[in-house]
């Protein structure tokens, strides 16, 4: 997995990017030990500050963007300190892999289900009346 954190009006120290590593890039790579080279899994960090001005509220931005093959799993937060938005950074990303491997578990079940149904139906459920144009009439 490639991974690329990019930094905005705020510099990384090594004790926050050992946080980052621990707290956000560890349990993707996790999740994704098993994908096939085609489906290689892109992880784009982006921590950022977005105003200078301001002191107090929710100052800090951080965004993850998560590239499988085509499909793109996206998170951004908005908080007070930048340790509590890569947590809940953590959770959101957490959840959209989650549902998106959810999505994949279900569809290929649904095939699953119809090729099981096309193997053993009865190939006599085509020639009922009304089922193919010339008999029955």
């Amino acid at each position: 997995m490639r991974t690329t954190i990019r930094q905005k009006n705020l510099s990384i120290t090594p004790s926050l990017r050992s946080y980052i590593e621990k707290k956000i890039i560890l349990p993707v790579r996790k999740l994704f030990e098993e994908v096939s080279a085609a489906d290689f899994p892109i992880l784009d960090l982006e921590f950022a500050r977005t105003t200078r001005h301001h002191r107090k509220g929710k100052v800090y931005y951080a965004e993850a963007t998560l590239t499988i093959g085509k499909t793109v799993l996206r998170a951004e937060v908005d908080d007070e300190d930048i340790r509590a938005a890569c947590d809940i950074l953590h959770d959101a990303l957490a959840r959209e892999i989650l549902r998106f491997k959810g999505r994949t578990t279900a569809q290929n079940r649904r095939v699953a289900r119809q090729a099981k149904k096309e193997r053993y139906a009865s190939e006599a459920r085509l020639y009922r009346k009304g089922r193919i144009r010339e008999e029955g009439s």
